[in-house]
């Protein structure tokens, strides 16, 4: 249905000679009233020439806005409204931001977020609970953008400094611990469910890294390019940021147990696809993976197609979690076809488990959907699977 929306909407912009199809992917904050239309307003025709109720998008079935347009290869800068200039996007607290910028050099989706609204409240304070450091503007010489590091610490962290700890790299940071920075204002109450566990004394006590996404979430989230999506292929560079540059800050800056035994990767949808996808070529670092309702159609699911020819050999050796919703993906008959994939993994998986060193845990979830609130429903069953308490 996205696919019919998004040609129909392209449509009415204006041919242009040697134009690119850029895709817009618009989060919007909690606050966003539901019934507002979203705009996009620029400095060129086919971005709406600043008149800031020309060109709507249309709303996804996850909360995002969605429109692809024909833009002529340069410079452009541009915003986003609720119908009028009174309605632009505005900061988190309420003030002017900058007109974006975009360099058009090829077909290109991208992914953006807008923190407030002109005319709203601004969105709800921090939800943080317990101990959360920030490293910002973490450069990379493998990745083009920087991008903020937030770090968890376990109660008590500052009370001993003979104790090292577990650490759970996870994608997507803005969204785990703090809903005033989640895409959609809906978190995923990660440090809410380790520091309860933790006092429960149902988990280790673990450190998280949340590295947060930029708007090339999906090329550094994928590990090949999709044919179909025009899009992807950035995973192994990515991979190298959080191996080569990332783990070693961490290791050195907190009290980390840096072995494969101790550390884990996870994350959702193409955050889950990257994570097994990282594990599996990287069980010298990594021996736990969490891939929370995973992206396995990416580039005609490759990534089943490999375990399949390897007999789910790239998994030994990994303690793996992996869930689907029963209302994710694209229905058809009530029926999705993600949870296809993930009952296709997990048949490969059950084939190869005669060997003794796969562990696995496959949960579907009734009615679950393709957002934070059902992956925050469930990551305390992730945190007990993968760092039960000893």
């Amino acid at each position: 249905m996205h696919a019919r929306i998004i040609i129909t909407i392209a449509m009415f912009t204006a041919s242009v000679a040697n134009a690119h199809q850029i895709t817009f992917l618009v989060s919007v904050p909690a606050n966003t009233p539901a019934d507002n239309p979203i705009y996009i307003v620029g400095d060129h025709p086919n971005l709406g020439g600043w008149r800031p109720a020309s060109i709507f998008l249309a709303r996804r079935d996850d909360g995002r806005y969605e429109i692809t347009l024909n833009l002529p290869a340069g410079n452009h800068e541009y915003k986003f409204t609720r119908g009028n200039w009174d309605t632009v996007e505005r900061s988190a607290t309420g003030g002017d931001v900058a007109n974006r910028r975009l360099n058009v050099t090829s077909d290109a989706t991208i992914e953006v977020s807008v923190a407030n609204w002109a005319g709203l409240q601004p969105v709800k304070s921090s939800s943080v609970v317990g101990n959360l450091q920030f490293h910002r503007d973490m450069a990379s010489k493998y990745l083009a953008n920087p991008r903020t590091i937030a770090v968890w610490l376990p109660p008590g962290y500052d009370a001993d400094d003979s104790i090292r700890y577990p650490v759970f790299y996870m994608h997507d940071g803005q969204n785990l611990f703090d809903a005033a920075t989640s895409a959609f204002g809906v978190e995923w109450q990660a440090d809410e469910a380790a520091d309860r566990l933790i006092r429960e004394k149902k988990i280790e006590l673990i450190i998280i890294v949340g590295i947060y996404n930029t708007p090339e979430r999906m090329n550094e989230y994928t590990p090949d390019r999709d044919a179909e999506r025009n899009a992807g292929g950035d995973g192994d560079k990515y991979a190298k940021f959080i191996i080569e540059e990332l783990k070693p800050m961490m290791d050195s800056t907190y009290r980390t147990k840096p072995d494969r035994e101790n550390t884990a990767i996870g994350g959702s949808s193409l955050g889950g696809l990257i994570s097994l996808h990282i594990a599996m070529e990287h069980t010298d670092v990594f021996s736990k993976c969490a891939a929370v309702s995973p992206s396995l159609m990416w580039n005609d699911q490759a990534i089943l197609n490999r375990i399949r020819e390897q007999k789910a050999k790239p998994l030994k050796q990994l303690k793996l979690w992996f869930d689907m919703g029963t209302k994710e993906g694209r229905q058809i008959e009530s029926y999705s076809t993600a949870l296809q994939y993930t009952q296709t993994l997990e048949k490969y998986l059950k084939k190869a488990h005669r060997m003794p060193d796969v562990d696995y845990k496959y949960l579907e979830v009734k009615d679950g959907e393709h957002n934070e609130a059902s992956w925050s429903a469930r990551i305390d069953q992730i945190l007990r699977f993968l760092f039960p308490a000893k």
